[in-house]
């Protein structure tokens, strides 16, 4: 608890809407606008999807409550990394801190790649027709749409070094525009519907994949570490909170259920009209990989059929907003981490420089965009994969250290999100138990080389220092 008595040397800079922005930003990004008609309605249907991110949401809320128990009673840095340490030692902080670096990064290169397909759906081909392309494993890819992508890299990596603070206010704002753009379209887009009760009995309302009603609101409920992942980023910034930190369980709280509000607006957007030749939103979703352009994405698709230019202009900059608003949230938590595992000696101790581990994400980031969108699909496995080991060692930590300070409620909240990590890494682990695969040879090669990779630092940076030095008392 050392950490409590050092928090006051830093910047209090951070309001209660900052700290939202931050959490609210990083869960919601370019795969709230695509998954309704890629994952969602395919899997479960509009009213399975509705029921499916209500209960996710519920369980999201027991580990948003893990989360604020241990930002209430470890208020430093180091965020979840703390938190494992001083629960279960080193080693597990160590496998939490790299995991979680991982989910970031993924979620850094989704949102910065995906720049591709709001360029692609608003714009047209402009950015294909006008530079080069080269192709890579097959696929054909446009210098001037990867530009995109490194440039909004660059800008969002110089602007964390040059204009920090002003980089803080435009994320509270895009996060605020992001809100309010969704819930505009809805409110247009959602009456189209018809009659509520007509639309749910309308067969394939759980989906088109013939699922049971169960199976179907499964497959949505184990999707929840990658839907409602990057809340918990929140944690990373308690030292610069200038309100009360046990405020911070409201604050958790309502990202949370706003998140899964965005999720259900824009699953029935992506439902309330069809292009001309479809008799049913079942119809339309089924052959939605033969399409292209503005038809290929239902949410773009339905608010420019029903708000015309206007609502086009409004879903695309609410789209762009939460893919800004990802960025740099993931940038913020990224170098967060490699800060905490360079003052740890995982890392080298250059890695405690701001500058210096933004850099060093920014040109990774660069040069893996290089490779494509077609990559994204990876990266969300990846980012579901670290979700889930984060979401354990947080929900255990907080059994842990609840059990020793007797609290009672946490330690059940603890345990039941336990329970519930150990679900979602069961299923994930496993193949055919929802309509929802979420893993590939690709992404467990890309997984395994990580690990590989941590292996490696540390075997010798923590292996090496504890052999120059007496050895530490494992927490």
């Amino acid at each position: 608890m050392m950490e409590n008595n050092k928090i006051f040397k830093y910047n209090r800079y951070l309001s209660p809407l900052d700290v939202w922005a931050i959490s609210f930003g990083c869960t919601i990004g370019w795969g709230a606008f695509i998954m309704p008609g890629s994952t969602f309605l395919p899997a479960a249907g509009p009213l399975g999807t509705l029921i499916g991110i209500a209960v996710s949401a519920a369980v999201m809320l027991i580990i948003g409550a893990n989360v604020a128990f241990l930002m209430r009673r470890n208020p430093g840095t180091g965020g979840i990394y703390s938190y494992t340490k001083e629960a279960l030692g080193r080693k597990n902080a160590f496998v939490c801190a790299w995991f979680l670096t991982l989910s970031y990064l993924a979620v850094l290169l989704v949102n910065a790649i995906s720049l591709f397909t709001v360029i692609r759906t608003v714009f047209g081909g402009v950015l294909q027709t006008s530079f080069r392309s080269y192709t890579i494993a097959g696929n054909v890819i446009s210098l001037g749409e990867v530009g995109a992508s490194m440039i909004a890299l660059a800008c969002v990596g110089l602007l964390f070094i040059n204009a920090k603070p002003l980089l803080q206010h435009l994320q509270t704002i895009l996060a605020l525009l992001l809100l309010a753009g969704v819930l505009v379209v809805a409110v247009f887009c959602v009456p189209h519907l018809g009659s509520f009760s007509g639309f749910i009995a309308e067969g394939g309302s759980f989906g088109i994949q013939g699922n049971s009603q169960f199976h179907a609101v499964l497959s949505i409920v184990m999707l929840t570490p990658l839907i409602f992942f990057g809340f918990e980023s929140a944690s990373l910034e308690t030292v610069h909170f200038k309100f009360k930190v046990k405020r911070s369980r409201w604050i958790i709280v309502l990202s949370l259920l706003l998140s899964g509000l965005v999720y259900m607006a824009l699953t029935l957007i992506s439902v309330s009209t069809t292009p001309d030749g479809y008799a049913s939103w079942q119809a339309y979703i089924a052959d939605l990989g033969q399409l292209s352009g503005l038809p290929s994405i239902p949410t773009f698709f339905a608010a420019k059929t029903i708000m015309g230019d206007t609502g086009l202009y409004v879903i695309a900059f609410a789209a762009l907003a939460a893919i800004l608003t990802g960025m740099i949230a993931a940038y913020r938590a990224t170098t967060r981490m490699l800060a905490t595992m360079g003052e740890n000696e995982i890392l080298s101790g250059d890695f405690q420089k701001t500058n210096h581990s933004i850099m060093i994400i920014m040109v990774i980031a660069i040069l893996i965009s290089i490779l494509g969108k077609d990559l994204i699909d990876c990266f969300l496995d990846l980012a579901a994969l670290g979700a889930v080991v984060v979401f354990f060692y947080t929900s255990v930590s907080a059994w842990r250290l609840a059990r020793k300070s007797s609290s009672r409620l946490a330690a059940v909240s603890g345990a039941l999100g336990t329970i519930a990590s150990v679900i979602f890494a069961a299923v994930t682990v496993s193949s055919k138990l929802t309509a929802v695969e979420i893993k590939s040879n690709k992404v467990l090669l890309m997984l395994a080389l990580w690990c590989l990779i941590g292996f490696v630092f540390y075997l010798v940076t923590v292996v090496r220092r504890r052999s120059a030095r007496p050895v530490e008392a494992e927490s």
